[in-house]
């Protein structure tokens, strides 16, 4: 079966596989005496996901390779924790997540690299960093040894205030991204706030740029019910180039949608040529040679014949 994946998840990947992106989040998140030791012009995409089926429930994850130190080649893992409400332990879910990653090392002969794992999250329940020992009540320092101690990174958006956001951020394309992630619940600030926020993108209305900005756009309008007229007025009210970025990215939802549309016609066309076919003695090989169908789909649909 085919992953589902939710327009959060797809967002967040556009935007922070691109390594510039990559690069500001963790300068503007990771604590300044790690940042000293970490050549971010190393940064490298793994383009490898290590979430396996239990985790898959909770996060998605980018990688990346950086080097620390001069010599060292470490792992980067930035889990965006998309069921918007903080794990019940989730040093047992990072503790999976980081051996798959020493997993994958040893089968491939390479030894398992340091990871550093950031999570970013935007959920509405507090969440606050407590160390691994604290889920072990009873414990004293006889017992610690036998504990795995490690820890996380984590960018609470919730904790953060928007006069922050703007300030912690060097790039407005993660400005953006955060305000969106905060807020996406209220369509109200959504709405209102809509022009103050794709200001902060003017730089990006080039046509040659405008990848991130119609990432956003859609983002929105797949997420919200803002009308799609009153989102072009807003940043029409930028500039020109705000207001055609928008119809246009209006116009491709619509043409996504007929396209979709398109297709699952031709799946219900497909579906319905099987059953006569099945129901006319035809052999399940042929109906697929015909169909193009899966074949468990035909044998569902001749056991229910």
């Amino acid at each position: 079966m085919k992953d589902i994946i939710s327009p959060h998840d797809k967002l967040f990947k556009e935007i922070e596989s691109v390594k510039d992106n990559a690069k500001d989040l963790i300068e503007s998140t990771f604590p300044k005496e790690l940042l000293k030791h970490l050549n971010l012009e190393t940064l490298e995409n793994d383009n490898n996901s290590y979430i396996d089926s239990g985790l898959k429930e909770y996060y998605s994850d980018l990688v990346f390779s950086c080097i620390y130190n001069d010599s060292l080649k470490i792992k980067i893992t930035i889990l965006f924790e998309h069921k918007s409400y903080k794990p019940e332990n989730e040093y047992i879910q990072l503790l999976q997540y980081i051996l798959n990653i020493w997993n994958y090392a040893i089968k491939n002969k390479e030894d398992p690299p340091v990871v550093i794992p950031m999570i970013y999250y935007h959920g509405r329940q507090k969440w606050e960093v407590k160390p691994f020992s604290s889920f072990f009540p009873g414990i004293n320092e006889s017992l610690k040894p036998f504990i795995p101690d490690f820890s996380y990174i984590l960018t609470d958006l919730t904790k953060i205030s928007d006069k922050k956001i703007i300030e912690r951020f060097n790039s407005s394309i993660n400005k953006v991204l955060a305000l969106l992630f905060k807020h996406i619940s209220d369509e109200e600030y959504i709405k209102t706030q809509l022009k103050n926020i794709f200001a902060l993108l003017v730089d990006y209305f080039e046509e040659d740029k405008r990848e991130a900005v119609i990432s956003f756009l859609l983002y929105i309008m797949n997420t919200t019910e803002i009308d799609k007229t009153y989102i072009k007025e807003s940043l029409n009210k930028i500039s020109p180039q705000g207001g055609q970025i928008a119809m246009t990215t209006a116009m491709k939802i619509r043409q996504e949608g007929i396209q979709e549309g398109i297709q699952e016609g031709i799946q219900e066309e497909k579906l319905e040529t099987a059953k006569i076919m099945l129901a006319n003695g035809a052999d399940i090989e042929f109906v697929i040679k015909v169909t193009k169908l899966d074949k468990n789909m035909i044998v569902q649909i001749k056991e229910k014949l």
